[in-house]
């Protein structure tokens, strides 16, 4: 069965949130479409709404309108089941603060996402050791996340969100904390993860130094997407 080209599917998403008696809509008609294996980048100024646009299309948050499709699956209108269930299978997360499990190693965070799709230990730290070592933290396999840099944490993150082989990567400010020097190597580890992989990826930033890496930028403004070429946003 051949996979669908295009993983990831929006159509006339909309969001609105009550302050006090009045609804300030966030987004409106939001229209996306995200190829396998391709990058693309949403930009926005603070408080856009793009945190949002991300938690809805992962089916974390429900929208007012419109509807969502991964891998050709419907996410909205979805049980909690299975949007919980087409996460695991379609997608992994990376995001700004790493969200890893303090009291887990490197190892055990990475393989926390097998463990919870059905692998055996053995399997799950087999893969996971594989992986970090890919990301060149062979040698952190044990340590906490206290233990390691901002970078390290990062790339801990982003073999989390790889290592059950998901078609789509969400990311949310994923170098926001980061030097420039961290911030670079982790956008280069994610290009050299997403063509290797053939993963999509779907990043929301701020940085306009790491723009060139992706296929497309789009900007959210206005409640809507409007496209640019990297080289222009």
């Amino acid at each position: 069965m051949n996979e669908p080209a295009q993983i990831l599917t929006a159509k006339s998403l909309a969001k609105a949130f009550a302050q006090g008696s009045e609804a300030i809509t966030v987004l409106q008609d939001i229209n996306l479409q995200v190829d396998a294996g391709e990058r693309v980048a949403i930009v926005g100024r603070s408080g856009s709404g793009k945190s949002t646009l991300l938690h809805l299309l992962a089916g974390l948050d429900e929208a007012d309108a419109g509807g969502v499709a991964v891998a050709g699956e419907t996410m909205t209108p979805a049980s909690n089941e299975a949007r919980t269930a087409l996460r695991r299978q379609y997608m992994g997360f990376v995001y700004q603060q790493h969200h890893l499990l303090p009291e887990f190693t490197a190892l055990e965070n990475v393989a926390l996402p097998l463990r919870l799709n059905g692998a055996s230990q053995q399997d799950a730290q087999s893969r996971s050791a594989d992986l970090l070592e890919r990301v060149g933290l062979g040698y952190r396999l044990s340590h906490i996340p206290s233990e390691l840099s901002g970078g390290e944490r990062q790339r801990v993150a982003v073999a989390r969100a790889l290592i059950h082989g998901p078609k789509l990567v969400l990311a949310d400010e994923p170098t926001g904390n980061l030097d420039a020097t961290s911030a670079a190597e982790l956008m280069s580890l994610m290009v050299e993860l997403s063509e290797s992989r053939t993963v999509a990826f779907l990043v929301v930033t701020h940085d306009a130094t790491m723009l060139h890496h992706f296929d497309r930028v789009l900007t959210l403004t206005g409640g809507g997407l409007e496209e640019s070429k990297p080289s222009e946003a």
